[in-house]
């Protein structure tokens, strides 16, 4: 990457890599791994709540048959595929006998050696994968109201009173990540790497970005004036766009007929940075000075997810969501915090005793 990449991205907060990845060779075997992760969970649910239409389930296409699982499961699959935010909410489960989310392949493209080369550029050599990752579907009005008719149909919850529905499957609004992390991790140098597995278009839910409002400190949304010079990034897959953990950003909603937009978006932060949620594991990617510390086995990694989501089950998360976007922790008890997790969890074989003592 030209150290001009580089200066463009500290000075905009963000940055678009075009063609990074290879579709044939990167791409398609995620996505085919996690749409067979998402055909397994709604199998098993239509199957539990004997949803009387599965028989025609496989000829769907994937954003209807992704909001078959979101009705089918009352919203409850969203807190399996991405616990991040939903770990937060009082109804939270973890599932353990559910096939794992945190599936092989997702572990492996979060090391892509091309990504990876394209972060060293931005925050040197030293990588620590942040425990903070998401996947987003924005679908289309069809599919929402197919997910509300679902549910009813089954009898479960209506998924979109959920607290994280529309981040995850509906409209973003105006944010920057580094509010949802706790203080501690405010100058921590972290990135977002936001990755396409569809087209991201205006129609479908592409991403927004205001250029250069990094630079304005933490803060909760955007004001007027800041809307006023967003700018629209339509991306395909094999696109990477990097973020700014400052920057503010959010997503068109999805007007389109039926289509819809996958991305998923994982975050990095120089080892030894505090990540913002301690309580949840993350893992070192990359380290050219100490490469025995990589963790290179994705079994390890899931297994470290389950220690940590079944220790939050049992004991509690060790805050609110609502008392963080409220600014009612304060830096004190935000280090604290963060300091209770690095002795409980150091390292992967932390996470792995997790509970277990």
């Amino acid at each position: 990457m030209p150290q001009a990449y580089a200066d463009k991205f500290r000075e905009d907060g963000f940055l678009v890599v075009h063609g990074l990845f290879d579709h044939h060779d990167d791409i398609a075997p995620i996505r085919k791994a996690y749409t067979q992760l998402i055909d397994a969970l709604a199998t098993i649910y239509m199957i539990e709540t004997d949803f009387a239409e599965r028989e025609s389930y496989a000829s769907l296409s994937l954003a209807d048959r992704f909001a078959i699982l979101l009705g089918a499961s009352g919203g409850a699959a969203m807190h399996h595929l991405d616990p991040i935010l939903n770990i937060y909410l009082p109804n939270y489960q973890h599932h353990l006998e559910l096939p794992s989310a945190q599936i092989p392949a997702l572990f492996n493209f979060m090391r892509q050696k091309k990504l990876l080369d394209v972060l060293e550029h931005l925050i040197g050599g030293e990588i620590f994968a942040s425990p903070i990752y998401h996947v987003n579907f924005k679908l289309a009005k069809k599919h929402l109201e197919r997910v509300e008719m679902v549910a009813k149909s089954v009898n479960q919850d209506n998924p979109a009173l959920e607290g994280f529905y529309n981040f995850q499957v509906g409209k973003t609004d105006w944010h920057m990540d580094a509010i949802s992390g706790l203080s501690d991790s405010h100058e921590s140098q972290i990135v977002n790497a936001w990755i396409p597995i569809t087209e991201a278009r205006a129609e479908n839910g592409c991403l927004l970005v205001i250029p250069a409002s990094h630079k304005s400190g933490v803060l909760p949304g955007a004001s007027d004036e800041m809307i006023e010079r967003a700018i629209p990034l339509e991306v395909n897959p094999g696109d990477v766009v990097i973020l700014d953990n400052k920057l503010l950003h959010g997503a068109t909603s999805n007007t389109s007929t039926d289509d819809y937009r996958w991305a998923f978006n994982f975050r990095y932060l120089p080892i030894g940075q505090t990540s913002g949620r301690p309580f949840l594991p993350g893992f070192v990617a990359r380290s050219r000075k100490a490469p025995h510390t990589e963790l290179h086995n994705p079994y390890i990694w899931s297994t470290m997810w389950d220690r940590a989501l079944a220790y939050r089950v049992e004991h509690g998360a060790p805050y609110s969501y609502a008392a963080l976007r409220a600014n009612e922790i304060s830096d004190e008890e935000a280090k604290s915090i963060t300091a209770h997790w690095q002795e409980l969890a150091p390292d992967a074989n932390g996470w792995l005793r997790l509970g277990r003592a």
